[in-house]
């Protein structure tokens, strides 16, 4: 990158203003009260998250959209969504209220969002093929603008809350490890898709609508509560300094970031896992016959999590956080790929129970480190804004972050076009009862499909991630060296708005 330091204050001789702006990086910020609010808000998007990644299976399950219609939406939303994308960052940055720069972005976009998530799950059954592509189009887009704004919002405000790197941290691994919650609660919802109908007499889709309400509204209230309860506390670049910055100046500094492209591309890698979650339906209903399955197995694949989890600040002094985060993505690819090769009925057609056990296991392994992957990537995102500021000496987060979501979306948009082709591709055909009920299918070569995308994807979406975050060059001495500079830059920026103008 280059090295255009034309904006940073000029380096600072009075050590007693270093000092006090190192101890601010080791001063405690955070109350219960803080952690509470911004776990919650988390734990709301990590619970909706979770749950949409059904809507591809209801949508071919109840609602009869094929693979050219789902997959068309996803591109023209995906494309129309640059724009967008480009200059929620550019906005935010240069936000400046009595709330703050990120905290606004929170609720603001929120009715938006509350549209666009619920709508499809409330679509009439009889719509054709035009109707649902226009009315997944204006859901994808008006969706993709209100998570334009909050997603880089309140991927920044983790940075904001405490200039502190440990307390940061903290935070960090106490939210992935309480965000275990917000993917396990979704995973108990095929149990009530499986008896719920019987019991009530209603049919599988009016189960699905309902946990979508619910979803919802708990993340209107989380993200209130968040809006309400966060505060910012970093040191903003002044207006001044932004004029300075410039637009051609920042889209330079950004563009020639390494380790920015670094996880750019390791976001996009996304797209393996992102497919075998959104299979992963039609894989417990046809390949193992229940969705219940996969909620048994949820209850196991997230055991190691919390055995793992607490071990990730000292894992990091070890290895480094770059290391610990490779490590972790080769791991579980290979433990994916193993799974393939061995099948999903290695004990044969008679010997459901093992091959239900061998399953749970295959896949306990292959998310035992889930948890320290997202503690690393949210800790390398810091990484990567300090290093910014480092080199311009103005963080630009939400243009960065802008960025990155629009990467994570063009993933996401990947996985949603690949798994609607790979079910296209198999000519699979969903089957229902006279009462409305979901069978699954037996069909051979179908099964072999589904199960070939279950797993094979995710297999190599979690190595590539490992082997592109070998470059991430914030590492080491590297690190140490930025983190000392930095307390100087911030001490100057201090100075600076002490010295009263003349």
């Amino acid at each position: 990158m280059a090295e255009d330091r034309n904006n940073i204050p000029a380096p600072v001789t009075d050590g007693e203003a270093v000092r006090k702006q190192v101890d601010q990086q080791n001063k405690s910020y955070l109350s219960p009260k803080h952690y509470v609010a911004y776990i919650l808000s988390g734990m709301g998007d990590t619970m909706w998250n979770t749950f949409s990644k059904k809507l591809f299976f209801f949508a071919t399950q109840f609602l009869g959209i094929n693979a050219k219609t789902w997959g068309a939406a996803e591109t023209i939303s995906m494309v129309a969504d640059t724009v967008d994308n480009a200059l929620s960052g550019l906005i935010i940055d240069r936000t400046r209220t009595r709330w703050g720069r990120v905290r606004p972005y929170i609720i603001l976009t929120l009715p938006f969002w509350v549209a666009s998530a619920l709508t499809p799950w409330t679509l009439p059954n009889n719509m054709t093929q035009i109707s649902l592509f226009i009315a997944f189009l204006i859901c994808n887009y008006v969706g993709s603008i209100a998570n334009s704004f909050y997603n880089t919002s309140y991927q920044i405000i983790l940075f904001n809350i405490t200039p502190n790197p440990t307390e940061r941290n903290r935070l960090i691994a106490t939210d992935a490890y309480a965000d275990l919650v917000g993917v396990w609660l979704p995973s108990l919802f095929p149990v009530l898709v499986d008896f719920l109908p019987n019991i009530l007499g209603i049919g599988s889709r009016s189960i699905y609508t309902g946990g979508a309400a619910v979803f919802v509204c708990c993340v209107i209230a989380f993200r209130v509560y968040g809006f309400f309860s966060l505060k910012e506390r970093m040191p903003l670049s002044t207006r001044n300094e932004m004029k300075q910055m410039g637009l051609i100046k920042t889209i330079k500094t950004i563009g020639t970031c390494r380790p920015m492209w670094v996880l750019l591309v390791k976001n996009f890698f996304a797209v393996g896992k992102s497919t075998g979650t959104m299979v992963e339906d039609f894989f417990w209903l046809n390949c193992m016959g229940r969705l219940s399955y996969g909620t048994i197995a949820g209850l196991f694949t997230g055991l190691p999590s919390y055995f793992v989890l607490p071990l990730a600040p000292k894992l990091t002094k070890k290895f480094g956080l770059r290391n610990l985060a490779a490590g972790s993505y080769m791991f579980c690819g290979a433990c994916y790929f193993i799974m393939w090769i061995v099948g999903y009925k290695p004990f044969g057609e008679d010997h459901f129970i093992l091959n239900l056990i061998w399953v749970i296991i295959a896949l306990t392994f292959c998310g035992s480190l889930n948890s320290i992957q997202r503690y690393c990537s949210t800790a390398l995102n810091g990484d990567l804004y300090d290093y910014v500021e480092w080199k311009s000496g103005v963080r630009n987060e939400a243009t960065i972050t802008a960025a990155m979501e629009y990467f994570k979306l063009l993933s996401n948009a990947a996985a949603k076009m690949i798994s609607a082709f790979a079910v296209a591709a198999i000519h699979y055909v969903p089957l229902l009862n006279a009462n409305g009920v979901q069978i699954p299918q037996t069909d051979p070569s179908m099964l072999a499909g589904i199960w070939a995308v279950f797993a094979l994807a995710p297999a190599a979406g979690r190595f590539l991630k490992g082997v592109s975050l070998l470059f991430f060059n914030v590492h080491g001495k590297t690190r140490d060296t930025m983190m000392y500079e930095l307390a100087k830059i911030r001490a100057a920026k201090i100075l600076d708005s002490e010295t009263p103008e003349k």
